[in-house]
């Protein structure tokens, strides 16, 4: 059983929404906890933090609309959904800023979450601990998870509140630049990097590490472009003592596969679980013990007919990656374990009579890509699925060091080059140096083609993963000649406005109710 679940099920509500009346908060529920008699023991500290986990089981956080949002609005996905506006807002396209499905719900379940955090970070010191280690860890917990809901929320709005005390409903806080809000999160997980512990027990899984803290931090350096501080991070994991914690799988599958979770080379997960099968409409039941703890990633991308279509791929990636053959003659082993298309049989004879879903190729679909990560063998599928979401794995970070330290020496190093070799040996791709389409001679001696090139190795490696619009970001898609490469690849790039479509609106009901916040730019 899933460690992190069995504690959610004994979690603590106290619920915050930026928008609420003032005067609601002033009925008093005798049947509950109020936060004057909370906060009083080392349990009740427990409890707080893994309330802060449990925003993990929202729609607008991990149980859905992130997989749709944050794949759809970068180059490697498209939404066909019916749902108008849910489509469009991967589109580029954001008529409702008030849209409830996703630009609402997503931005107050992040707030939730951080609210809860800060109530625990606000609190802990008035608590006695018997173990001052185990105090400090509960912090630095508590921070790598504030600063992981800040980082994904910044990746999606760019300026949003600096929110970093227990709210009240009179608050109205100011908006804060994106840059803000990265060195927020870099203080946050610095000082969880000093607290956490290195490894956890079996009963622990599921709770960062410092090695956690590490590679979030290095992505938040990262898209900060402070290069030498995001190497100093990275070394630690890659060369220093969290070499020794972390390496890649040697079956790359297995990362998606709910039946090998919490591998080696997983450094954090989220968390599903099945322990609870409940229907679609408890979802939302903030309340209910016994409300679901998996995830609706596999309904929410499988094809009409079978699940609700709300995000598919892109057909550029198939063709990449089968640009270049294996040392053995054969196509990408990562094509086939990544998505469904025509043609997949073809491509992969060893694995003949493939079935999407249990069924075989529907014509209609045509050029269409569905997407097969993170699905599951349950059949018919289900409202949830069991299988955690990879939100960092060991060779995100392996192709991240290898971009920081060209952009640190200028050039790309033996390190650098080894650290890309690494990756693509994995799945029987050769050196770099050695490939049959790529020019490694000059991906190997040029700084910009290099640059290059990893974007094209990290869209193969990480394809689907919610980190492509992260990456675009850094590399900076904001201008015009990217935009014009983008569009060739994804025709929803035809919709975006330099200077605007970077970040989605602020739901305008915040910025209706509150005067010290500005809407985005050129909204």
């Amino acid at each position: 059983m899933k460690q992190i679940n069995n504690y959610i099920l004994c979690f603590i509500v106290i619920l915050f929404t930026s928008s609420c009346n003032e005067e609601l908060l002033d009925l008093k529920n005798e049947n509950t906890l109020s936060t004057g008699l909370f906060w009083q023991t080392e349990a009740d500290i427990d409890a707080g933090v893994v309330a802060v986990y449990n925003m993990f089981y929202r729609q607008g956080t991990w149980t859905r609309n992130m997989y749709t949002q944050i794949r759809g609005m970068s180059d490697e996905a498209v939404s066909y959904a019916g749902w108008t506006e849910l489509n469009e807002y991967t589109k580029f396209i954001f008529t409702n800023y008030n849209f409830y499905e996703t630009n609402v719900k997503m931005w107050e379940e992040h707030y939730v979450a951080i609210n809860r955090a800060n109530q625990v970070l606000d609190n802990i010191d008035n608590v006695t601990f018997s173990d001052e280690a185990h105090k400090n860890d509960l912090i630095g917990q508590t921070k790598f998870l504030r600063a992981f809901y800040y980082f994904y929320m910044t990746a999606l709005w760019d300026n949003v509140p600096l929110v970093l005390q227990t709210s009240s409903a009179a608050d109205q806080p100011m908006g804060s630049t994106a840059d803000e809000v990265l060195t927020q999160i870099e203080e946050d997980l610095e000082d969880a990097v000093s607290k956490l512990p290195a490894t956890r027990s079996d009963d622990e899984t599921g709770r960062p590490t410092k090695g956690a803290a590490y590679a979030l931090l290095a992505k938040a350096y990262a898209q900060h472009h402070k290069w030498e501080e995001a190497k100093t991070t990275l070394e630690w994991l890659v060369d220093g003592p969290g070499s020794g914690y972390y390496d890649l799988v040697t079956n790359w599958a297995d990362n998606f596969n709910n039946n090998t979770e919490n591998n080696i080379e997983s450094i954090f997960e989220i968390q599903f679980s099945l322990m609870n099968r409940v229907g679609f409409d408890q979802t939302d039941n903030h309340l209910d013990p016994n409300a679901q703890l998996g995830t609706q990633i596999e309904m929410n991308q499988a094809p009409s007919g079978i699940g609700w279509n709300n995000i598919e791929a892109r057909r550029w990636l198939v063709d990449y990656y089968k640009r270049e053959k294996t040392t053995d003659g054969k196509n990408d082993i990562r094509l086939f374990y990544s998505f469904w298309y025509d043609g997949a049989a073809s491509d992969f004879p060893d694995y003949p009579n493939q079935l999407i879903y249990g069924a075989p190729w529907n014509n209609s679909w045509g050029n269409r890509v569905f997407i097969k990560k993170y699905s599951t063998d349950e059949l018919p599928l289900y409202y949830w699925n069991d299988n955690n979401f990879r939100s960092l794995r060991y060779a995100d970070i392996l192709l991240l060091y290898a971009e920081v330290l060209n952009e640190v020496n200028g050039t790309p190093t033996a390190k650098a080059i080894e650290l890309v070799n690494r990756v693509r040996n994995r799945v029987k791709l050769p050196n770099i140096q050695n490939s049959t389409y790529y020019n490694g001679n000059q991906v190997t001696t040029n700084q910009d083609a290099f640059r290059e090139h990893i974007k094209v190795e990290r869209s193969l490696e990480l394809a689907t993963e919610c980190v492509r619009w992260i990456d675009l970001k850094r590399w900076g898609i904001n201008d015009a000649e990217t935009l014009d490469e983008l569009k060739e690849r994804d025709s929803d790039f035809n919709n975006f406005i330099i200077g605007k479509s970077i970040r989605m609106p602020i739901p305008q009901s915040e910025v209706d109710n509150n005067p010290n916040l500005d809407q985005n730019e050129q909204y």
